[in-house]
C-alpha cells in the first residue's frame, strides 16, 4: 500500500505542478484572476503533496497518526478556504465580495485561531476505545465539530448566488466543481475517522481529478471573456404562425424579450416551467412553428446572431460575441458554428476579409 500510495503522490505532485505552469503562463486571457489563483493553490498543493510524500515513508501520514490529530483538522480548514476563491472569482456573485468571504471565512479562521493558538491540550486518540474513553472532553469534541463544519462548508458552494448574466462559467461547470469539492471534503473527512489507507489512495486520485478537470476547463473550454454584458435580441426568429397559439407565443416572448436565449443554463425542461407546460408540447411547438428541434433552434439563433455580429464588426472578439450569445464552452460553441455555417468561425472571419 505505501508504494502504490507514494507511487500516486509522485503522480499527483507532476500534475498539480503541470497544472499550475499551464494555468499561471495564460493567466492574462481571462480579463480576471481565476487561473491566478488556481495556478497558486496547485502549487501550494503540489508543496503539501511533497512533505506527504516524505511523511509516508517515516510512517506519520494520516492513515497512521492518531484520529483527528490538531494538524489534519484545524490546517485543512485554511487550505478549505483557497478551494472558495477560485469559483467566487468565476461566479462572480451578485452579493458583494466582502459579504461572501467575510460571510465564509469569518467562522472557519475564528475555529482555526482557537484550535492552534488558544493553548488547548489535544488527548491522542488512537482507538475508537480512546474515542468513546474521551468523548466528554472539551478537546475531543471540539476537534469532531471542527471536521463537521469543515464537512458542512463543503456544501456551501452550492449556495453561493448564481446569475448567468455575470458569471463566466455554466452553472454545471459550477456544480461539478462543487461536487468535487464536497468529495474531497467527504473522503477527508472519513480518513480522520477510519484511518483506512484505500480512503487515502481514492482521496489522492480524486484530488488529482479535481485539478485535472479545472485545468482542462479553463484552458480548453472556457470562453475567456468575463463577466458579458448582454445587447438586443436578434430580430429575426419569432414565426408568423405564432399569432393564434399561446404556447408559442409564450416562448417567443421569454426568449426573445426576456433574453433566455443568451441563458447558458436554459433547456428544455427550464424553458417548459417558464410557459406553465411541459416538455412534449413545448418540443411539438417549435416542431410545429419551426421545423427544428429546440436545440437546433437554439443554435440557430445564437450562431446567426454571432455571424451577423461579425459582418457588422469583423474586428469583434469573436469569444466575447459566443459568450453574449450564450455559450461558455469553446468547444460547444466551435461545432453548433461549423454546423450552421459549413466552416469554422476563423474561416468565416477570413470570408469577410
Amino acid at each position: 500500500m505505501k508504494l502504490i500510495a507514494t507511487i500516486l503522490l509522485v503522480l499527483m505532485t507532476i500534475v498539480l505542478i503541470t497544472c499550475g505552469v499551464l494555468l499561471w503562463n495564460r493567466r492574462k486571457e481571462t480579463g480576471d484572476y481565476s487561473r491566478h489563483i488556481q495556478a497558486l493553490f496547485s502549487w501550494v498543493s503540489a508543496l503539501f503533496t511533497l512533505i506527504f510524500i516524505f511523511r509516508t515513508w517515516a510512517e506519520t501520514t494520516t492513515a497512521d497518526s492518531a484520529f483527528f490529530d490538531p494538524e489534519h483538522t484545524f490546517v485543512p480548514l485554511l487550505m478549505q478556504m483557497t478551494f472558495f476563491l477560485y469559483p467566487l472569482e468565476v461566479i462572480n456573485p451578485v452579493i458583494s465580495r466582502t459579504k461572501v468571504y467575510a460571510l465564509l471565512f469569518s467562522p472557519l479562521l475564528l475555529l482555526v485561531f482557537i484550535g492552534m493558538c488558544a493553548g488547548i491540550e489535544y488527548t491522542p486518540i488512537h482507538t475508537y476505545a480512546d474515542l468513546w474513553a474521551h468523548l466528554g472532553e472539551f478537546n475531543v469534541w471540539f476537534r469532531l465539530f471542527a471536521l463537521i463544519v469543515m464537512l458542512l462548508y463543503c456544501f456551501s458552494l452550492f449556495l453561493v448566488p448564481y446569475d448567468w448574466r455575470r458569471s463566466s462559467a455554466d452553472r454545471k461547470f459550477i456544480m461539478t466543481y462543487a461536487l468535487g469539492f464536497c468529495m474531497i471534503g467527504i473522503l477527508h473527512f472519513s480518513i480522520q475517522l477510519s484511518h483506512a489507507y484505500v480512503l487515502v489512495l481514492l482521496h489522492q486520485v480524486t484530488w488529482m481529478a479535481f485539478f485535472l478537470g479545472v485545468a482542462y476547463y479553463e484552458l480548453k473550454e472556457r470562453l475567456v471573456v468575463s463577466s458579458p454584458k448582454m445587447v438586443a435580441t436578434p430580430s429575426e426568429s419569432a414565426s408568423p404562425d405564432s399569432e393564434n397559439d399561446e404556447l408559442w407565443t409564450r416562448i417567443i416572448e421569454i426568449m426573445e424579450s426576456n433574453n433566455e436565449w443568451r441563458n447558458p443554463d436554459i433547456n428544455l425542461s427550464t424553458l417548459s416551467l417558464q410557459t406553465f407546460s411541459n416538455r412534449t408540447y413545448v418540443s411539438e411547438s417549435f416542431k410545429r412553428h419551426t421545423g427544428m428541434t429546440f436545440n437546433e433552434y437554439l443554435a440557430k439563433l445564437r450562431i446567426d446572431y454571432v455571424a451577423e455580429e461579425l459582418k457588422q464588426h469583423p474586428d469583434t472578439n469573436i469569444q466575447e460575441l459566443f459568450i453574449k450569445a450564450g455559450y461558455r464552452h469553446r468547444s460547444t460553441a466551435w461545432r453548433h458554428f461549423q454546423k450552421q455555417k459549413g466552416i469554422s468561425p476563423t474561416e468565416y472571419l477570413e470570408s469577410l476579409k
